[in-house]
């Protein structure tokens, strides 16, 4: 700050110089280029380069400040330790929770026979909530929140692949409802996550409209998740720990930013 003020009083000189001064005719028609020295490039680089070096500027510390206030509040909102439906989930066995810190996905994992399956829902659930309560009350007709999860169904016998599932559902109202099908004959293709991969699924087949399959065929598939984990008491953990990680990350961004925002 003090490097900008240093500058821009230099910058002003000449003008200030330039007070009380006659001029003649011909020196007013004179290029303006001509009214101002010229400024060396030297010093311009460093001017520059001593701003880039200091690295904070005035409002720095007010940001920073702010931020860790906000983190103080937080936690101090925010009950210790893992809440008790996280708890009372894990205690059944049943999934394993696979959340990384700074990752907005989470997979819930479990072995079901020769099955390997796994559920990936997102915190993107939360925005999608956001304006969903902005424009709950400007419609006529009643609205729900719903979840988007992804269930992949591996089957392997020892090293043989023998293919997998991947099914697009929709978490509402305590249920999963289905809305896609699709079959890979290849459950590496299915799990991989990279450009490559995600390009090679793009071009297969994504399954029929799940709705215009024959209504028994429906319930069989819905009756096939269920058999697997997929129930309603599931359908309720899923936005809770959406909540809850959503609130980890948020917490975690606020220490990032400030600890940043301070260096």
């Amino acid at each position: 700050m003090f490097a900008l003020r240093r500058a821009s009083s230099v910058l002003r000189a000449p003008a200030m110089r330039a007070v009380g001064v006659s001029v003649s005719m011909n020196s007013l028609l004179a290029p303006a280029s001509r009214a101002l020295p010229a400024v060396s490039s030297l010093s311009l680089r460093g001017f520059s380069a001593a701003a880039v070096a200091r690295g904070q500027g005035g409002i720095d510390r007010d940001l920073a400040n702010q931020l860790e206030q906000e983190l103080s509040f937080e936690k101090e909102n925010v009950s210790a330790g893992i809440p008790s439906f996280i708890s009372d989930f894990t205690n059944q066995g049943v999934f394993k929770i696979e959340d990384k810190v700074g990752d907005k996905e989470v997979t819930l994992v479990r072995n079901f026979g020769n099955e390997k399956i796994s559920a990936i829902f997102s915190t993107d659930a939360v925005a999608d909530k956001s304006e969903f309560d902005e424009t709950e009350n400007d419609s006529e007709n009643e609205q729900i929140f719903s979840v988007n999860a992804t269930i992949v169904i591996e089957k392997r016998a020892g090293s043989t692949d023998n293919g997998a599932l991947e099914l697009n559902t929709t978490i509402q109202d305590g249920a999963f409802y289905i809305d896609s099908v699709r079959f890979n004959r290849s459950s590496s293709l299915m799990v991989d996550q990279s450009a490559e991969a995600d390009w090679q699924r793009s071009g297969r087949y994504g399954g029929p409209v799940f709705q215009d399959l024959d209504e028994n065929l429906q319930n069989l598939f819905h009756d096939f998740l269920k058999e697997r984990g997929f129930d309603e008491n599931l359908a309720e953990f899923i936005p809770q720990y959406i909540d809850y990680k959503e609130q980890n990350e948020y917490m975690e961004w606020l220490k990032n930013v400030a600890t940043w925002v301070s260096k």
